[in-house]
């Protein structure tokens, strides 16, 4: 099946042969805010319609606003994709722009999305919706007839496990009904690395369970610390000068990467009020994003620096 696409290349069409968009918003339309939509109408982008049904996918306040300004034709992109795909889009536009959804009514959106599609990952609903992850997650373990999947897709499209032992389980299954079975079909099948399966099946080989111990998520990472030139913990690095760095293939650019990405304490004051209500949501997950995965960059270096200092011992 192809991919849900929007097209670029935009047409007039007759207003009275669009049907009604899809609905997010308790409240219906608003007429004030397609008023204030009329006086710049034609400033404003082609509304999305649903080029199968011609559902008004975005842009319902366009139209009434048009209906305000006695025109007959409006201007168009049309979607190309399924009903959910059309819904998915929906929301996406409306969270990124034009009036703002409510924090009620991204939240019924999210809820009719983990419908759809459960084996999505926290941060893909989150991001699509403009709510945080642990929002989304609060709302998945509320709605407990709620499919569960072995696996969630990610932002990135990557399918990943949300527990492990539930895959290494289905994997040994599928072993044990077909023991000559490719690693290759069986990956494919349930959506895994063909690498686990091989594991998986050594495991069984050998009479071991093929099940890997989970990691207790609650326990504290360890912490490590490290030395800092010439032994003075509290002394800032310039890793932009920095030799050890430098001396290494690539160093250079790591080094500029670290500068570029580099925020000092509170700067991030200046540009609070700056920040459009629309773009709040967003801006917050962007942040809570980042944050892991300097979070996750902190946890690997410290892990080599444990196996290095492992070895060395």
């Amino acid at each position: 099946m192809a991919s849900p696409k929007a097209a670029d290349e935009t047409t007039e069409v007759a207003i009275a042969t669009l049907k009604s968009g899809i609905l997010l918003r308790f409240a219906g339309e608003d007429v004030e805010h397609a008023q204030s939509l009329a006086w710049r109408l034609d400033d404003c982008p082609p509304i999305l319609v649903e080029r199968r049904t011609a559902t008004v996918i975005d842009g319902a306040h366009r139209v009434l606003a048009a209906k305000l300004l006695g025109r007959e034709t409006i201007c168009v992109r049309y979607f190309t994709g399924t009903r959910q795909e059309a819904f998915v889009e929906a929301v996406k536009a409306n969270v990124s722009h034009g009036k703002p959804l409510t924090l009620a009514e991204r939240e019924a959106a999210a809820k009719k999305l983990l419908e759809m599609h459960s084996d999505w990952s926290n941060r893909l609903l989150a991001s699509v919706c403009g709510l945080s992850d642990k929002t989304v997650d609060r709302l998945r373990k509320s709605a407990a007839e709620l499919p569960q999947s072995s696996a969630r897709i990610g932002r990135d499209g990557r399918r990943r496990p949300v527990d492990t032992r539930l895959l290494r389980n289905e994997i040994a299954t599928a072993l044990r009904a077909q023991p000559d079975a490719r690693p290759d079909d069986v990956a494919r099948s349930l959506r895994t690395s063909a690498s686990t399966v091989r594991d998986v099946r050594k495991r069984l080989q050998g009479g071991a369970d093929p099940v890997q111990p989970k990691r207790d998520a609650d326990a504290p990472r360890p912490r490590i610390t490290l030395p800092l030139p010439d032994g003075d913990e509290r002394a800032p690095v310039d890793w932009s000068s920095d030799k050890a760095i430098l001396s290494l293939p690539g160093g250079g650019g790591f080094a500029k990467w670290l500068a570029q990405t580099k925020i000092e304490p509170r700067d991030w004051e200046a540009h609070l009020f700056e920040i459009p209500l629309g773009r709040i949501p967003q801006l917050i997950e962007e942040s809570k994003t980042r944050a892991a995965e300097w979070s996750d960059f902190a946890a690997s270096l410290e892990k080599r620096f444990k196996e290095l200092s492992r070895r060395r011992a």
